[in-house]
Formats: C-alpha cells, structure tokens, sequence
C-alpha cells in the first residue's frame, strides 16, 4: 500500500479490503508506503476487523500516525487490529 487513503481512494480501499475477507488466516499489511489515512478510511479498516471470523486479525505494519491516533481514539479496544513495528 501506497500514497494516501481519503475521499477520492476509499472506494478502491474498501475494495481490497474486502477482497482480504476472503482469504484465510490473519491478514499481514505493509502500510509503511501509506502518508494519511483518514477517518473513513480507518473505520473501514476497522469494520472489515469487525467482520473477520474467529480470533483471525489484521496486523498493520507501520501505519502512519493518523491511522494509529484514529485507532486508538476510536476503537481502543478492537483486538482484531494489532499494530506491529
């Protein structure tokens, strides 16, 4: 993932997200090419989490600071996202 997830990209974010619904296990994300995400695009993100079967999760790699502030302020609690280094 590259560039910046807003407005005029979250059709097509929402599009691969929902595309890693179907596959199987937890769901590994390179988002370090990322510069913004805002707040839509992080509820999306973490809907998709909300929809995952089972203890399956989706690890963010380097997320940029919005996403993680985002996260953080609005679903502190939501396991299914993990945030790794």
């Amino acid at each position: 993932m590259a560039g910046q997830v807003y407005l005029d990209t979250l059709t097509e974010w929402e599009r691969i997200l929902d595309g890693l619904l179907r596959s199987d296990g937890d769901i590994r994300m390179d988002l370090s090419g990322l510069t913004f995400v805002d707040v839509a695009g992080a509820t999306s993100l973490a809907r998709t989490a909300q929809r995952l079967p089972g203890d399956r999760r989706i690890m963010v790699r380097r997320p940029p600071a919005s996403l993680r502030r985002v996260l953080e302020l609005f679903w502190p609690e939501l396991v299914a996202i993990e945030v790794v280094e």
